[in-house]
């Protein structure tokens, strides 16, 4: 049975037991709604689920009760059930919208103006539900990657509330992952429109524009989202991305400056601006960075081995050292780590620790010229002329350029 056709056979079933129940009022209706969100505010979603689906068997043409356990089950990523009761929800729909249409037949003669607006009032509103239903039912298709499912159930919501702007945020968001980028730019521009959707539809437009490598257009929308709302931080770090590709290092450094002072929290942010630091030599302010990276995470790998590196750029070896030693200890097979500490350890003038570290590191990585150059280095420090010559040959072959070689190696060996 498909999933359409066994939400029709539940759909029913529910009706026709609801047969057999005591009727129930409207305020049990309500006051049952008002406990399950009770549950949902008290963080028990179980409890939630299985009071809405009480509701359900109280009350099968509850468009709230339905429509918002499948919302529930949306959040829970449970996206087969989340399709199931937005399909309940549009068969309730349909028979309320039937039953206005047999309402109306009969009594449309007879009604007086107040009746008839009465009537068409909630004939909208069942019409927005409808709607409601399948926007709901299209971002599941969306989180399910049934794109063009996703873009059908949208356009049936736009079909009949061709004001909620929303739908073209998220027809945009669909297109944009099948490569429509065109059209998705066409939807939200139409986003823009809506005042309280703005900010978000330049966000995207921004990020679209980023996507496609048009690092002028995107920032460009990124700095009219912060004009608009200086405390929206995601556009400083989107900013920050593509003044980065841009080798705009210090204007990117500045724009996460600007995330760092909304949300001090973010590792990912500190480790980025770390890196522009380090471009810019500006070597105390990334030690800085990295230091909080680690603060966020003791058990971020990267940020040890690039402190380390870090360090042995002011040459602190002892400290490069102990950073490497972290970042190995997190990642064994991290090989440049292991050599990057080994070419320390030579400089510490500890050649018995720097030649166990690159002879190692060489064996993972037997084609990184660096490692045989640098155990050339260790060779010499050792006393080994034999042994330092045949690596820096070998490094030659690997690609290294003679004139980047030690001129005292250089002269031993050739």
């Amino acid at each position: 049975m498909t999933v359409r056709g066994s939400t029709v056979f539940l759909y029913q079933l529910l009706t026709a037991f609801a047969l057999f129940v005591h009727p129930a009022s409207s305020q049990d209706r309500v006051q049952m709604i008002v406990k399950a969100e009770n549950h949902l505010s008290d963080g028990d979603t179980t409890s939630a689920i299985e009071v809405y689906k009480e509701t359900i068997h109280l009350f099968p043409q509850s468009f709230v009760a339905t429509r918002r356990l499948a919302e529930i089950y949306y959040d829970l990523e449970d996206y087969y059930h989340a399709i199931l009761y937005t399909n309940i929800a549009l068969d309730v729909t349909d028979n309320h919208l039937n039953q206005q249409d047999s309402i109306q037949v009969k009594n449309l003669r007879h009604w007086p103006q107040r009746d008839l607006e009465a009537h068409e009032q909630k004939t909208q509103q069942y019409l927005l539900d409808k709607a409601d239903a399948h926007h709901l039912k299209g971002l599941v298709r969306l989180k399910q990657l049934r794109y063009e499912q996703a873009i059908e159930e949208l356009d049936k919501a736009r079909a009949i509330d061709s004001a909620n702007y929303s739908l073209y945020m998220d027809k945009a968001t669909v297109l944009t992952e099948i490569g429509k980028h065109e059209e998705a730019r066409e939807n939200l521009y139409q986003a823009v429109k809506d005042p309280m959707l703005q900010n978000k539809a330049r966000f995207n437009l921004g990020n679209l524009y980023y996507r496609e490598k048009k690092l002028d257009s995107a920032l460009h929308y990124y700095n009219m989202v912060i004009d608009q709302n200086p405390l929206f931080k995601l556009a400083y770090q989107y900013k920050g991305l593509a003044l980065t590709e841009q080798r705009r290092y210090q204007e990117a450094a500045l724009a996460y400056t600007r995330y760092i002072q909304l949300d001090d929290q973010s590792e990912e942010i500190y480790f980025r601006r770390a890196v522009l630091y380090n471009e810019l030599g500006q070597l105390s302010k990334a030690l800085g960075d990295w230091t909080k990276v680690l603060e966020l995470n003791p058990d971020n790998q990267e940020a040890w081995r690039n402190r380390g590196l870090t360090w042995f750029q002011k040459a602190e070896y002892e400290k490069s050292v102990n950073d490497f030693d972290h970042a190995i200890e997190l990642a064994p097979d991290q090989s440049y780590t292991r050599i990057n500490r080994g070419y320390a350890y030579y400089l510490l003038n500890q050649p018995d620790k720097a030649l166990t570290d690159l002879n190692k590191g060489i064996e993972q990585m037997p084609k990184y010229y660096l490692g045989r150059y640098f155990r050339a280095l260790v060779q010499l420090q050792m006393r080994n002329k034999k042994e330092a010559c045949r690596d820096v040959k070998k490094a030659i072959d690997l690609g290294m350029k003679e004139s980047d070689i030690d001129d005292i190696l250089l002269k031993k060996c050739f």
